[in-house]
């Protein structure tokens, strides 16, 4: 197989010129944007030799050897990194081709070839070719990959519309969400979203801003600060549950709200005395429930003590497996008797359909909020995102650094949008605004 790469103001001159050099019979590996942004670049293939190929004298293969010598030195200067790579036998396309010796009853001399003969040594031309073209297209991302599939068929049909097909502002979304992982039922309907607002005429933030907030939807906990709020925060052994009570316990205080933290976590082992020395550093004390009764009580004499007062309840539970139907229905369990909202913690960084996974089986604990953790320390979000919309919840805050005097920052369509949309080659952490939304 030849590949060659071919650069055009638009889709249907691309085509046409691989068309007039490569045949018809060419295929269309990857489709791109030029990088001054301006046109498209074409990466297109077509299986045997661009040249006619005859029989070629017996002579020519001494060459040979000479040619491969110089496609190893090139090779070891374009810094090739896999060992060995230059003893390893030359390939073109499914055929090898081994290091060839003249032959004994022939002289070593080696005439040249006769115009419009193919030699050998054209092959191993080829191949240097090959080799740097493979090169170039290696870091095509899967998204590109499928946005030069949907150009070549609608080239197929119609070649005028094919810039109207898929435009860069898509194929910029497209990257992005592959970057971050964010594929599947989810990756799917925000794609067919953003394709709508993009088609109104909406800017590439604002389309992805409004997709977020139709598939995953935001609810900052902020917005109940008149209400009572009693809160459980449920999720995975080891989500930072634990730390984000803290944080919601120091805002409490700073809101001057009444407060009262529990613990329902008696069975790990120190999850006690952590949330012990976080709230001794608040000046608060800390109240152990070590049943869904003793959780009962405690919840029903904070409310009874607020007395219509600004008043919030913060329980910390113990990490449960959400595959395990006997964990979840204790935790149900332990929910329901204190009459508590269960807000789910979300881990960023992790795989992201397993992430999911998980979202759906927390979903039968009926969470509406979730709040995402670690995004000081992972690079892609498509755990968060995907998670969300398996367990039907809302975004609500997220946490950008592990100290507690920190807080939380509330999350929006906007700003994760933004945080989605950062060039992956110059990611830096997430700004820390207190009290304002997450950004870049």
């Amino acid at each position: 197989m030849r590949l060659k790469t071919f650069q055009a103001r638009n889709m249907a001159q691309a085509l046409a010129e691989v068309r007039k050099v490569l045949g018809e019979d060419a295929i269309i590996v990857a489709t791109v944007p030029a990088e001054d942004g301006r046109g498209v670049v074409v990466t297109a293939a077509v299986d045997g030799a661009a040249r006619p190929s005859v029989a070629t004298p017996a002579s020519l293969p001494a060459a040979v050897p000479a040619a491969e010598a110089v496609l190893a030195e090139r090779r070891a200067a374009a810094g090739r990194r896999r060992p060995g790579a230059a003893e390893m036998p030359l390939r073109s396309g499914p055929r090898a081709v081994p290091p060839a010796a003249p032959p004994p009853d022939l002289p070593p001399a080696s005439p040249p070839a006769r115009p419009g003969l193919r030699s050998r040594a054209d092959d191993v031309d080829d191949e240097i070719e090959l080799e740097f073209e493979r090169e170039e297209t290696a870091s095509i991302t899967p998204a590109a990959a499928a946005t030069a599939r949907r150009e070549a068929a609608a080239a197929e049909e119609d070649p005028e519309t094919v810039s109207k097909a898929v435009s860069p502002e898509l194929a910029q979304i497209e990257r992005a969400l592959a970057f971050h992982g964010v594929g599947g039922q989810t990756g799917r309907r925000l794609l067919a979203m953003v394709r709508e607002r993009l088609r109104a005429g909406e800017a590439p933030d604002r389309a992805l801003a409004q997709a977020l907030d139709r598939v995953v939807g935001f609810d900052p906990l902020g917005r109940t600060a008149g209400r009572p709020q009693a809160l459980a925060l449920i999720g995975l052994a080891g989500a930072g549950k634990t730390v984000t009570v803290a944080k919601l316990a120091a805002r409490a205080l700073t809101q001057g709200r009444r407060l009262t933290v529990v613990t329902a976590d008696t069975i790990r082992a120190g999850g006690v005395e952590q949330l012990a020395a976080y709230t001794g550093l608040l000046g608060i004390d800390l109240l152990v429930a070590g049943s869904s009764r003793e959780l009962a009580r405690v919840a029903a004499r904070a409310r009874a003590d607020a007395a219509g007062e600004p008043m919030t309840l913060l329980v910390d539970t113990a990490g449960v497996n959400p595959f395990f139907t006997e964990e979840t229905e204790e935790l149900a369990t332990l929910l329901d008797a204190a009459e508590l909202e269960p807000v789910l913690v979300l881990p960023a960084g992790i795989d992201p359909f397993e992430a999911a996974d998980q979202g759906a089986a927390f979903s039968v604990l009926h969470p509406r909020r979730a709040i995402c953790t670690r995004l000081d320390g992972a690079r892609r979000l498509g755990a968060v995102i995907c998670a969300a919309a398996a367990a039907r919840v809302r975004l609500s805050e997220a946490s950008v650094t592990a100290h507690v005097s920190e807080g939380l920052n509330p999350l929006s369509a906007t700003g994760l949008a933004q945080l989605l949309l950062r060039d992956p080659l110059n990611l830096r952490p997430a700004k820390l605004d207190r009290d304002a939304e997450i950004r870049p």
